[in-house]
């Protein structure tokens, strides 16, 4: 019989201005089969009284509720990282529930499969009662398994389009996690600007294809708000972020392959969200990541998504770049015009 004793779980919870949803979170944790071993709830400067309803919960294990002034949600959760105690750490949103055995079926995997480094699984969406939008995601992982090799677990999450980067759909081990490792941003999107960085400091994975998180769909939420300055900031980091791994010296090529495709959705995704917030795009940030990644299609695709016929600079711009990188990628193969003809 598997000792699920022998590894623990903190459930870190930034929390801001999530008074009528916050309760429910809770009963959803309390309801456990097998309870986690520490709850850290950040009040993230709450207006409301979300901080009033924290407190007002007890648990039969440690549970610390610390307010600070408001500094965001990757802030919140950095700070609870610095909190907690156990083995593994799980970011659990405020407004969101949870499945009665996700810490028993988490645990369970821990115990079965020499305590993995990561273990992801899968989710699903819910309507709050006045959400009006057409917002709906399948949180599925779509496989499961134990993987020691990050390249076979990427070519299983990449097959099955089950690379979703919620902090709410794994848990990983504390010790990955601090200042000089990995630390959440400040910006919006921050659950996606550490996703790839997460997952290249793993070494280990467990993905389970089961659905542990309930995500709710509700106005004012930073995911169904009109986009703004803060998620196209957001969206930049995360195209910066995702470049400097890609620009990493030890990734073997399939790795970078990967790293690659991840970050010409960023670029996309940043193009976009601009357009949405009639903001201006940084041209220079997208050359910038053309130039570095040889990347000839993607330099074609920031074309068509980004940029508007009356943009001539900007058309000009990407066409030299378009026939430098073609120049660069013919000259890598050894081959002249005249023999590409």
């Amino acid at each position: 019989m598997l000792c699920m004793a022998d590894c623990s779980i903190s459930i870190i919870i930034p929390a801001y201005n999530v008074e009528n949803y916050l309760g429910e979170a809770l009963d959803s944790i309390n309801a456990q089969n097998q309870l986690p071993d520490e709850i850290i709830l950040i009040d993230d400067g709450s207006i409301d009284r979300t901080l009033e309803v924290a407190k007002s919960y007890g648990f039969p294990f440690p549970y610390q509720v610390v307010s600070i002034e408001n500094g965001g949600q990757g802030n919140a959760r950095n700070l609870g990282v610095s909190l907690a105690s156990s083995e593994y750490i799980y970011f659990f949103d405020s407004d969101d529930l949870l499945a009665k055995n996700f810490i028993s079926s988490v645990k369970e995997q821990i115990s079965r499969n020499q305590h993995p480094d990561i273990i992801l699984f899968s989710g699903e969406s819910f309507n709050d009662r006045k959400y009006q939008g057409n917002r709906w995601v399948d949180y599925s992982r779509g496989f499961s398994g134990l993987f020691s090799d990050r390249v076979t677990f990427l070519n299983h999450a990449y097959f099955h389009n089950g690379l979703f980067c919620s902090p709410c759909l794994y848990v990983s081990k504390k010790s990955l996690w601090g200042p000089k490792k990995l630390e959440f941003g400040a910006n919006f999107l921050e659950d996606e600007a550490i996703f790839y960085p997460l997952l290249f400091s793993c070494n280990s994975f467990s993905v389970i294809d089961e659905v542990f998180f309930l995500r709710r769909n509700r106005e004012g939420s930073t995911m169904t708000m009109v986009p703004n300055a803060k998620h196209v900031n957001g969206a930049l980091h995360c195209m910066q972020t995702t470049l400097g791994l890609y620009s990493s010296a030890d990734l073997i090529s399939r790795e970078r392959w990967y790293i690659g495709k991840r970050l010409e959705g960023h670029c996309i995704a940043y193009i976009v969200m601009a357009r949405k917030a009639g903001l201006s795009v940084r041209l220079a940030e997208l050359l910038n990541v053309i130039l570095k990644t040889k990347g000839v299609k993607l330099a074609v695709k920031v074309f068509l998504f980004g940029v508007r016929a009356d943009q001539s600079d900007a058309v000009l711009g990407i066409g030299r770049v378009v026939k430098k990188v073609g120049r660069m990628a013919r000259g890598r193969f050894g081959m002249t015009d005249r023999e590409k003809a």
